[in-house]
C-alpha cells in the first residue's frame, strides 16, 4: 500500500485544484460524465491510497531548491550574502527592497521546479489533509492497520504545512474541516500566533497517539512521516507559541507550555531509540569529525531497525544538483557559488581550547556595521591567525583561506587572498564576495569526477530538538537543565567537559543557548526563522542590516586582514533592506488579501505589504 510513495501519484490531482480557503467552489462534488465522485475514490481501496499519496505532494525540497540554487532563508540571515547578485534576480531583490504582495521574490514561481507559491500549494495540502481525516472513518483499504497510519500522517502532514504557513506568513485563519461551497467568509478571522502553534501541537499529539510507526525501516517508504516527525514538529512550533514574535509580554505560562511539550517530545525520541551522532565513521580522514560526516550522510543511512544515523527524523530524498556545481569554488571548476558564508558566522564559532566565544555574546561589535569585533577577553583568538583552533563545526561548515580541498583524487589548497586560486571578486559567479565558501552537505570530494553523492537536506533531526528543549528550559527557569542540553551538543561536537558552559543567570543563559543554535544549526535555515521569533513584529531585524566579509592580502609570507562590508560601501546603505520590521512576514499574495478583504470588511495584508 503507497508504494515508493515520494513518486506522489498524481492520477486523481485534477480533483484537487482547490487548494486555497477561498475557492468559490467545490470541484470534488462535481460528476460530469466520465468522472470520479468523491464516493468512488471512497469505495475504492486502491483510489483511497492514491487520494492518500497525494497528501504528500508539494513539500519543500530546502536546500539548493530555492529559485536558481539560492537558499532564500540562508542569504538573508546574516549568515550569508547570495553570490548570484550578480544575475540581479532572487536574494539580490530582497537585499535592495524590490519586492511587493504583487511580486515577491521568495514566494513568486519562476520555474516549477524551484519552491515556491507556498501560499496556494500549502492551504491546498490542508484541504487535501481536511478531506482525508473527514473520510478515514469510512474509506475502503486494502489493510485495515493503514487506517490509524494514514489518519496519522494527515494528522502530522497538516500540522506540517499550517507550521510552513505560519513561519512564512504570521498568524493565519484555522481551517481544519472542509469548508463547504456556501460558506460565509464573512466572518472568518486570523486566528492569534499561540492559537496556530497551539492547533499544530494539538495535531502532532493527535499523530502520537495514531498508528504510526516511531522510524521508516524500508526504502520503499521513504518520506513517510512517522510519529517521530509529529514529535519534532511539535517541539518547533510549542517553541514558537512562547517566543517575543507571538508572546511579547513574555507570558512565562507560555514558556512553561512550550517547555513540558518539548520535554515530552524530547523524552519520546529518545524512548524510541534517537540519538546524536556522535562516531566517526569514515576511516581514512575523509570527514574530520562526526558533525561533518553526519551532513553528507544519505537518507538510506537512517533506514533500517539499527540505522548508523539515529539522529535524522526526517530528511529529503530528492537529489539536488551536485553540490560542488552550484555552492562550490573555482578549484572545482564550479558554475556558481551560490551563498557563501559571512564574517558573522565565522565570527560566531568559539575556541575549542578554551571553550570561549570570540566575541562578547552581549554585545559582539563595536559599531552597527559589524566591522568593529568586541573580543571575548581570554578565549585565545588570534586576529593574525583567525582561521586557528576554532570550534570543529567551523570546518564542517565553511571554507576559508588555508582550507584543504579535495578535488577528486587531488589534495588542493583554498586561496582566497587578493590573487590567489579562489579569491574574493566583487562581481564572479563562481567567486566569493566574503573571502568563505559554503562546505556543509558536500561530499568530501564532491567534483566533476564524484557528482551527485552530497548530503540530503535534514527537515528534522535530534540535535535540534535538544536545542529548542534548551531554549524553553532556560525560558521556563531549568537552567542547569537547558546548560545541561547545550553540553551534550557541544561535547558532541568536540568540545572537553572541563570547558562547559556555565551560567549564573537565565540573561546569560538565554545569550548561550541563542549562540549555540547559530553555530549548531548554521546553515539549516534555523537562523532566518530564529532571528524573527526572537524580535517584536514592529522591529526592525538589526542583525541583518549590514553583513561583512574578510580581505586577505598576501606579501611574502606574511598576511593581513581586513574586515569589509558587503553589498554596500559605507554606513549610509545597509548591505540588505530586508533587515526592516516588516520582512518579519512575507505578504500575502495581493489578489488573495484583497479577496479576503472585500469578504470579511476587515484588513488581511501584513503590515507594511
Amino acid at each position: 500500500m503507497m508504494k515508493k510513495i515520494k513518486k506522489y501519484v498524481n492520477y486523481i490531482n485534477l480533483c484537487f485544484l482547490i487548494g486555497m480557503i477561498t475557492a468559490c467552489s467545490d470541484t470534488l462534488n462535481i460528476t460530469p460524465d466520465g468522472r470520479l465522485t468523491m464516493k468512488d475514490v471512497w469505495a475504492d481501496p486502491d483510489l483511497s491510497a492514491q487520494f492518500m499519496s497525494n497528501l504528500y505532494n508539494n513539500i519543500p525540497h530546502k536546500g539548493r531548491r530555492y529559485f536558481w540554487f539560492d537558499n532564500y532563508p540562508i542569504a538573508l540571515s546574516d549568515e550569508a550574502w547570495s553570490n548570484d547578485d550578480v544575475e540581479g534576480h532572487g536574494a539580490v531583490l530582497c537585499y535592495n527592497g524590490q519586492a511587493s504582495a504583487s511580486l515577491h521574490p521568495i514566494d513568486y514561481e519562476y520555474h516549477d521546479r524551484f519552491d515556491a507559491d507556498y501560499w496556494v500549494k500549502y492551504w491546498q495540502q490542508i484541504r487535501l489533509c481536511n478531506i482525508m481525516l473527514e473520510n478515514i472513518d469510512h474509506c475502503a483499504l486494502n489493510k485495515e492497520e493503514d487506517r490509524e497510519r494514514w489518519r496519522g500522517e494527515a494528522y502530522t502532514l497538516r500540522a506540517y504545512f499550517y507550521l510552513q504557513l505560519i513561519k512564512w506568513y504570521g498568524p493565519l485563519p484555522l481551517v481544519d474541516t472542509v469548508l463547504p461551497t456556501d460558506f460565509d467568509y464573512s466572518k472568518m478571522r486570523k486566528a492569534t500566533g499561540v492559537e496556530c502553534c497551539k492547533a499544530i501541537v494539538d495535531d502532532c499529539e493527535k499523530a502520537l497517539s495514531s498508528g504510526m510507526p516511531w522510524r521508516i525501516t524500508a526504502t520503499d517508504e521513504k518520506m513517510r512521516v512517522t510519529k517521530a516527525v509529529a514529535a519534532a514538529i511539535r517541539s518547533e512550533a510549542a517553541l514558537l507559541a512562547a517566543s517575543k514574535i507571538f508572546n511579547e509580554n513574555n507570558n512565562s505560562e507560555l514558556w512553561k507550555y512550550a517547555y513540558e511539550k518539548n520535554e515530552d517530545s524530547f523524552n519520546q525520541l529518545i524512548s524510541n531509540g534517537y540519538e546524536l551522532y556522535t562516531t566517526l565513521h569514515s576511516t581514512n580522514g575523509e570527514y574530520p569529525n562526526a558533525y561533518c560526516e553526519y551532513f553528507s550522510l544519505l537518507l538510506d543511512d537512517a533506514l533500517s531497525n539499527n540505522p548508523i544515523d539515529k539522529e535524522t527524523i526526517w530528511e529529503n530524498d530528492f537529489v539536488h544538483e551536485p553540490y560542488y556545481y552550484v555552492s562550490g569554488c573555482p578549484l572545482q571548476s564550479n558554475y556558481m557559488t551560490g551563498d557563501v558564508p559571512s564574517q558573522q558566522l565565522v565570527d560566531a564559532y568559539d575556541m575549542l581550547k578554551t571553550g570561549k566565544p570570540v566575541l562578547d555574546l552581549s554585545k559582539p561589535y563595536n559599531d552597527e556595521c559589524c566591522l568593529y569585533p568586541n573580543y571575548n577577553e581570554g578565549s585565545g583568538y588570534n586576529p593574525n591567525k583567525p582561521y586557528d583552533g576554532r570550534d570543529p563545526r567551523f570546518y564542517a561548515t565553511v571554507k576559508y583561506d588555508g582550507s584543504k580541498l579535495q578535488v577528486g583524487d587531488e589534495i588542493k589548497t583554498i586561496e582566497t587572498y587578493e590573487g590567489g586560486n579562489c579569491s574574493r571578486m566583487d562581481a564572479s559567479r563562481t567567486h566569493t564576495r566574503t573571502g568563505y565558501y559554503p562546505c556543509k552537505y558536500a561530499y568530501y570530494r564532491s567534483s566533476t569526477k564524484y557528482a551527485g553523492r552530497d548530503g540530503g537536506w535534514k527537515y528534522y533531526r535530534l540535535g535540534a530538538v535538544y536545542l529548542n528543549l534548551a531554549e524553553a528550559a532556560i525560558e521556563a527557569g531549568h537552567i542547569d537543565e537547558g546548560l545541561r542540553l547545550i553540553n551534550d551538543i557541544r561535547h558532541r561536537a568536540g568540545f572537553s567537559p572541563s570547558v562547559d558552559v556555565t551560567s549564573s543567570s537565565q540573561d546569560e543563559a538565554r545569550l548561550l543557548v541563542r549562540h549555540e543554535r547559530q553555530v549548531e544549526l548554521a546553515w539549516e535555515e534555523y537562523r532566518f526563522f530564529d532571528m524573527r521569533r526572537w524580535t517584536a513584529t514592529n522591529e526592525n531585524l538589526d542583525n541583518e542590516k549590514f553583513l561583512t566579509g574578510m580581505s586577505i592580502k598576501k606579501k611574502g609570507l606574511r598576511k593581513t586582514y581586513t574586515r569589509i562590508l558587503i553589498g554596500t560601501t559605507d554606513s549610509s546603505k545597509p548591505s540588505k533592506m530586508s533587515y526592516e520590521a516588516k520582512w518579519h512576514w512575507l505578504p500575502i499574495p495581493a489578489k488573495e488579501a484583497a479577496l479576503m478583504e472585500t469578504k470579511t470588511g476587515v484588513k488581511w495584508q501584513n503590515e507594511g505589504w
